[in-house]
């Protein structure tokens, strides 16, 4: 129980909420919270989302789903990693093949450190643990043109980073990189968010889909949309410059 007792002190904490308040909150006495904080003794369920609710925290299902023994802790339960995170990062941990797309938009696994705090200052060490743990998985991305040639940095240097950052990756055996062509050339093929489809090593066991919304991952398992943004990602990639072509595609991005 310490990865929940640390994550609902992280979460009190942060709340900028006392002991006392979160005891009164959950109408228990003092001695209660810090054994639940320190793991000493497993909170009910009510408690969790009296405190969770308290703590302005909307979902308490990643936190339930841990005290409820569905899954093992693991490093995405450290109280730095967002709760709203957790559920799509214990599914990309189980995935064993990631397709991805966005527009405008450079997935975690790609970024280097100065997009990563471009677009989400403060989390360049979980993007990294992230692009660590992509390691014995396969990642096959289609890139937003657009993404490449226009991202969310001044520096030219660290345009120049990215690009090559996108051509190391692209030679690593786990790693298929395209990048779609402009949609002047080939019309618009996808007009939703970025999304993520995950797919497991089990065979019985179907594939699911992360849709990348600004307010946080929704993940989505009907069989019906899984299987549309399939088919949405194999027009993408069949619309995109082929693999073999990727280096050569960042060098001209790069000479621009």
């Amino acid at each position: 129980m310490h990865a929940v007792g640390e994550r609902l002190a992280a979460l009190r904490r942060t709340a900028g909420l006392s002991v006392r308040a979160a005891a009164s909150a959950a109408e228990v006495n003092l001695s209660t919270i810090y054994r639940i904080e320190h793991g000493l003794v497993a909170p009910r369920e009510a408690t969790v989302r009296i405190l969770l609710a308290r703590y302005g925290v909307p979902d308490a299902t990643p936190l339930l789903r841990l005290l409820r023994g569905e899954r093992a802790p693991d490093w995405y339960d450290a109280p730095d990693v967002p709760l709203h995170l957790v559920e799509e990062l214990a599914l990309e941990q189980q995935a064993q093949v990631l397709y991805t797309y966005g527009t405008h938009y450079v997935p975690p696994w790609l970024q280097t450190p100065a997009y990563t705090a471009a677009v989400h200052p403060g989390a360049q060490a979980l993007t990294q643990r992230r692009q660590e743990e992509l390691d014995g998985r396969h990642l096959w991305a289609v890139l937003d043109h657009a993404a490449l040639a226009d991202p969310p940095l001044t520096g030219a240097d660290d345009r120049r980073e990215l690009l090559e950052a996108i051509q190391a990756a692209a030679k690593q055996p786990h790693i298929a990189i395209q990048i779609a062509r402009p949609s002047a050339r080939t019309g618009l093929l996808h007009a939703g968010p970025p999304f993520t489809l995950l797919r497991f090593p089990e065979r019985d066991r179907p594939d699911e889909l992360v849709l990348h919304l600004p307010t946080g991952p929704v993940l989505v398992a009907d069989p019906g949309q899984v299987e549309a943004h399939h088919l949405v990602f194999a027009r993408l990639s069949l619309a995109a410059f082929r693999v073999k072509e990727t280096f050569d595609v960042v060098n001209a991005i790069r000479e621009t």
